[in-house]
């Protein structure tokens, strides 16, 4: 049987998420459900509509073209999608002549992506670059993502993931075998508190952190959300750990809490709960970075 992955997007010339020019693939799926998260549209690992009334003419076209009925348009509320009754089959994507409604998730194989980012080898070797998987999680789908990475180490392409580490740990060694290096999200130190933000706790995460460490070079990101986990206490205690994990853990990314998402909860039509959230000033970050320091690892804030 033919192996398939639920894919959002592919960023080429992306130079954040790993050394070099790389081409970064967005998964669809993930185990947790962070407060602050900027890419509600990966969390499902199924296609979804997203919706932007500011592209929208409400001309009535998706309502009449959507097969089950999932999309009504009035003058008060204007289009409006039932999420539980819409299939996402596209049909209102095709039959929108101004691009108000888009498809959140489209099939591939792996020998069709691979084909996809092999285009830019000719970059990768200028800059030794590659390829990034990110998402949502990639190691939901870890079959798929497998085999693409298998795909590019045959053809010497330099491999990194993006993981949030909430994975059965069998699954993300499998990946190890052809994976250069992985980036490990740590969103709280505490698992109380990281499964209030998160919905999980996060004693898997970190014992995978540490056994991946074992084995491949690390980065340790870890978002810094204003009055969430911005801590001096839990920010020293997020060093410590990193500075623990040995020579495999190259440094911690400290990436500043951001708003680029509140549209794309828009579009899903779901409220964001951090709206009142302000993004940390230059000179927060920066202490936060000489309290990390102490610790005795390489701090960077920002990808």
């Amino acid at each position: 049987m033919q192996v398939t992955g639920l894919i959002y997007d592919i960023e080429r010339f992306a130079i954040h998420d790993g050394p070099g020019i790389r081409t970064l693939v967005f998964m669809k799926g993930c185990p947790l459900r962070c407060v602050w998260c900027s890419s509600p549209h990966t969390q499902q690992a199924v296609p979804e509509i997203l919706y932007s009334e500011r592209e929208c003419e409400r001309c009535g076209r998706c309502v009449e073209a959507c097969p089950v009925g999932a999309i009504t348009l009035s003058q008060q509320d204007g289009v409006t999608i039932d999420r539980d009754r819409c299939d996402a089959c596209g049909e209102c994507v095709e039959a929108c002549p101004y691009g108000a409604q888009e498809l959140a998730g489209r099939c591939v194989t792996p020998e069709e992506l691979f084909r996809q980012v092999e285009r830019d080898s000719a970059f990768y070797r200028r800059s030794d670059g590659g390829v990034t998987v990110g998402g949502g999680e990639p190691v939901v789908q870890h079959e798929f993502v497998s085999e693409l990475l298998s795909l590019c180490r045959k053809r010497h392409i330099h491999t990194a993931i993006e993981t949030c580490g909430c994975v059965p740990w069998e699954r993300m060694e499998r990946l190890l075998e052809n994976l250069d290096l992985v980036y490990i999200d740590i969103k709280h130190m505490d698992a109380e508190e990281h499964k209030k933000l998160t919905g999980v706790s996060n004693k898997g995460i970190l014992e995978n952190a540490k056994r991946t460490a074992e084995r491949r070079p690390v980065i340790i990101r870890v978002p810094a959300v204003p009055g969430l986990n911005d801590s001096d206490e839990n920010v020293l205690a997020t060093a410590r750990f990193v500075a623990e994990l040995g020579d495999n853990a190259r440094r911690i990314e400290l990436l500043p809490y951001h708003r680029l998402g509140v549209e794309m909860y828009r579009r899903l039509g779901r409220e964001y709960s951090l709206g009142n959230v302000e993004p940390p000033d230059e000179e927060h970050l920066q202490y936060l970075r000489e309290i990390a320091e102490s610790s005795g690892i390489d701090v960077q804030i920002g990808g």
